[in-house]
Formats: C-alpha cells, sequence, structure tokens
C-alpha cells in the first residue's frame, strides 16, 4: 500500500517501533523531535488516549476544564510543546468541535485501522484530484432521492491509517468526492447536491452504507481504504 507522508527516514523508523511497542506514549518515548511536531512537520497524525483525559483550554494544570475524554478515543495532533517541563499537546476529537489541550503523557500515536500509524498530513486529495489512484473498482449508487441504485465507477487514493478519498462517478459524469478519516466516513465535498455534511452511514459486513445529501453509496470496505 502507497502510505502517504512527508518524514524523514527516521519517521519510519518510529512507526515500527510503534507497531511493535504498541501502548508506549510521548513522555516514555521521545526522541526530542518527531513526536512533538504536529503532522504539517511530519508527527503523527493522531493520538489514541490512554486511560480518562481531560481537555482544558490552555497548557496548564491550572487551566479551565473544557471536556473529558474516555480511554482510547481517537483525537487530531495539532502539536506539542514543552511548558515548566510538562509537554502539552493540542488535539481536536474526530466528530466534535471542541479543541484544546491535554497531557502528552496520556497521548500515544494512533494506529490506523490498516495497522499503520501515519506520519505527516494526509495527501489523498490532492492524489485523488490529480488522477493518482490506487484502486478502482464498481459500486451500487443511487444520485437523487428516490432512485433505485445503479452502478457507479469508484476510484481510491490511499492516504495510510485508514485515511482515502474516494471519487464516485455516476452515468451521467458527475462525481463525488468521498473523503475517510481512520477507517470513518467523515463528509464529501461540496457540490450543487449539497453541502456534503448532511449524512448518515454504517459499516456493516465489510460494506459502507452512506448517504450524503440525497445520494447513497454502498463502497466496500476493501475498495474504502485498505490496499
Amino acid at each position: 500500500m502507497r502510505v502517504a507522508t512527508q518524514c524523514l527516514v527516521f519517521g519510519f523508523a518510529l512507526v515500527l517501533a510503534f507497531a511493535t511497542v504498541g501502548t508506549i506514549s510521548i513522555a516514555q518515548y521521545d526522541n526530542g523531535v518527531a513526536l512533538r511536531n504536529a503532522p504539517e512537520d511530519g508527527g503523527p497524525r493522531r493520538w489514541q488516549v490512554v486511560g480518562e483525559l481531560t481537555v482544558t483550554d490552555r497548557p496548564s494544570i491550572d487551566a479551565d476544564v473544557i471536556g473529558i475524554l474516555p480511554d482510547g478515543a481517537i483525537v487530531s495532533n495539532r502539536g506539542c510543546k514543552t511548558i515548566a517541563g510538562q509537554t502539552w499537546c493540542e488535539i481536536r476529537p474526530l466528530r466534535e468541535r471542541m479543541q484544546g489541550f491535554a497531557q502528552a503523557k496520556l497521548l500515544r500515536p494512533a494506529q490506523g485501522p490498516d495497522g499503520v500509524v501515519p506520519l505527516g498530513l494526509d495527501d489523498s486529495k490532492r492524489r485523488a484530484r490529480a488522477r493518482d489512484f490506487d484502486s478502482r473498482g464498481k459500486i451500487p449508487c443511487a444520485q437523487v432521492q428516490g432512485q433505485v441504485m445503479g452502478i457507479c465507477n469508484a476510484a481510491t487514493a490511499l492516504g495510510g491509517g485508514g485515511d482515502a478519498t474516494v471519487v464516485v462517478t455516476f452515468a451521467n459524469g458527475f462525481a463525488r468526492e468521498l473523503y475517510f478519516v481512520h477507517g470513518e466516513f467523515m463528509r464529501a465535498n461540496a457540490t450543487m447536491s449539497g453541502v456534503g455534511t448532511d449524512l448518515d452511514w454504517r459499516l456493516e459486513n465489510g460494506t459502507y452504507f452512506i448517504r450524503v445529501d440525497d445520494q447513497r453509496f454502498e463502497l466496500p470496505e476493501s475498495l474504502a481504504w485498505t490496499d
């Protein structure tokens, strides 16, 4: 599988280390650079919460609490910094607007459902728009409300870690981009059909059943984000 990362050679060593160790945190394993970086600087795209996590509005133990996240929660990495001897990371849950700070000792680099700890920014959207795809297939689809399911062409650009952009093209040539993050369907691109955030979806028996705006898609998990 082609993993889209923007990391240095030592970044790949980190991926192997975390695949082996599994529960190591940046407090336990800190090489001074990579793990403190935001994704745009080659750091992990996401963290997994270890234990109950308190999220504050500032990187300080005296800051106001804005939320509590449970063990195992996945959050976006927005960069880390050390203040008064403690490392804090700015985070955001995948489907919430809440954004704040958490102590790094309760975070570890998140391994995606494909077994990869992705480093660097996901460039699957750019690759999809450049028609640089990893896989293609045909899927059931419907373009308007009430329409009987037909067949669409689908092409996937993988980003690693369960991230992907899938371009689905209807029989009339209209195309829709579907965005996956950490194996979850997040949204579609905005078109004349809608803004792409009016949606519901489920993953059942290896197939994503997706409704976004008035369109429906049945997408095999293997085409959505795996190789």
